[in-house]
């Protein structure tokens, strides 16, 4: 054998035995990340669902007898300080949502995680939650093309709850 072939045989192996070590670096680094991923998926849930512990926590401490029976009465029905605490609490709680939402989790065909959270614990069965979302939420939602299935999810809670259509606002100049 010539020795230029001898130099091409060592060459070639040498490339093989280093693209296999770096094959298998690869698949360690992806398990690697996969676990990352999942660990950082299990925080941001933890914090999720602490998060909504504490503002369902701090919205029952402000809800006082005179707030809780205004619910079915409606907005006009509300102190200043009583609007706040509604408002403080519908925006903590449809953050939660919307970043839910955007990340993509609990996403299924029927959106069931979210219409629950719409129709439970954003109590859209009561007038005064239903109000709010009619005057100050879902005019703004039409405005942001960027969560159209979760705006689609808030409209049908909605319409089931109060038993109307909603009319999205029209856009100026169209």
């Amino acid at each position: 054998m010539d020795i230029l072939v001898i130099a091409q045989l060592v060459t070639g192996i040498a490339t093989l035995v280093v693209a296999t070590v770096l094959i298998w670096q690869m698949v360690i680094q992806k398990k690697t990340l996969d676990i990352a991923h999942n660990d950082a998926d299990s925080n941001m849930s933890l914090y999720a669902m602490d998060l909504r512990s504490r503002t369902n926590e701090w919205f029952t401490d402000k809800c006082t007898p005179e707030l809780i029976a205004k619910f079915d009465k409606g907005l006009d029905s509300l102190t200043p300080k009583e609007f706040l605490i509604i408002q403080t609490f519908i925006r903590d709680t449809q953050r939660v949502l919307t970043t839910e939402y955007r990340l993509g989790r609990l996403i299924d065909d029927d959106m069931n995680y979210y219409r629950g959270h719409f129709k439970w614990e954003l109590r859209f069965n009561k007038k005064l939650f239903r109000e709010y979302y009619e005057k100050y939420h879902l005019p703004q939602a039409f405005m942001n093309q960027r969560y159209i299935g979760m705006r689609k999810v808030i409209v049908e809670s909605w319409e089931e709850a109060s038993g109307r259509k909603y009319e999205a606002p029209k856009k100026i100049g169209v």
